[in-house]
């Protein structure tokens, strides 16, 4: 098992249990017709709740593996799917400055009802593995943002987490369908979703029973990503984390 930059328990410095897990490729077959690939991770012998990870722009790539194998060594059931699948140029692409250019050019080209269906089949998908609770949350990095608020509104998830999710206040307007938790967190130096954006956020989410937005000081886009070169900031990917996981593991009973 490869050492997690990010804390499993609860407390800083207490001691850390890590599940034994496995990690595998399947293949979730779509409404409206043709199959994509997820990367599952799951404990070996417990059960637990489900996550889906809807990745950022840059597809399911180690970063989003290395979450799924982290919240499967916590006890969950991650699955992270290929949310690109249906464009020419599928697949991880590297953090270069033509992986970028690709990136941006399949994002514009993003159909998002059409990745909602994928979703809702990944999310079903999951609520059939042996080791799921039944119960399911949607983790969002960047592009995956919006996801994790949509899913909650529109299929009723158990939970919504975004890390430094991107145009996250284009969808306030279906807030009003949303009975469970939501978990959001940004940088004040965000490019992507700015202080403007995220104060919009912000006070949409004080209409809830239960959602809330942090802002940490100092960091900007993408400081859950690891493997960028840039962005990553690990006090504040540690303090991200715990939090999310504070969410998390109340699904889990």
């Amino acid at each position: 098992m490869p050492r997690y930059p990010l804390p499993s328990a609860q407390n800083e410095g207490s001691q850390e249990r890590e599940i034994p897990m496995v990690g595998t490729h399947v293949t979730i077959a779509a409404t409206n017709s043709g199959k994509f690939d997820s990367y599952v991770a799951s404990p070996m012998s417990e059960k637990g709740a489900g996550v889906v990870i809807v990745s950022t722009i840059s597809g399911v790539d180690s970063d989003m593996t290395h979450y799924a194998d982290a919240l499967a060594a916590e006890g969950f059931v991650a699955s992270a799917p290929d949310m690109f699948w249906r464009d020419a140029d599928s697949g991880p692409l590297p953090w270069t400055d033509d992986g970028r250019k690709r990136a941006f050019a399949r994002n514009d080209r993003y159909d998002l009802e059409l990745g909602m269906t994928d979703l809702a089949d990944a999310i079903a998908n999951l609520k059939k593995h042996p080791r799921c609770n039944g119960k399911v949350a949607v983790v969002g990095f960047c592009f995956g943002g919006p996801f994790a608020l949509l899913a909650a509104a529109r299929y009723g998830t158990n939970a919504g987490i975004s890390f430094h999710g991107s145009h996250v206040e284009n969808h306030l307007d279906e807030l009003d369908g949303v009975r469970c938790p939501l978990s959001f967190h940004y940088g004040d130096r965000d490019e992507v979703a700015p202080m403007t954006a995220i104060e919009r956020i912000r006070e949409a989410f004080g209409r809830l029973a239960d959602a809330k937005v942090y802002v940490y000081p100092g960091a900007g886009h993408g400081f859950m990503t690891m493997t960028r070169g840039h962005g990553y900031i690990e006090s504040v990917a540690r303090s991200a984390w715990a939090r999310a996981l504070e969410v998390l593991r109340k699904l889990q009973a």
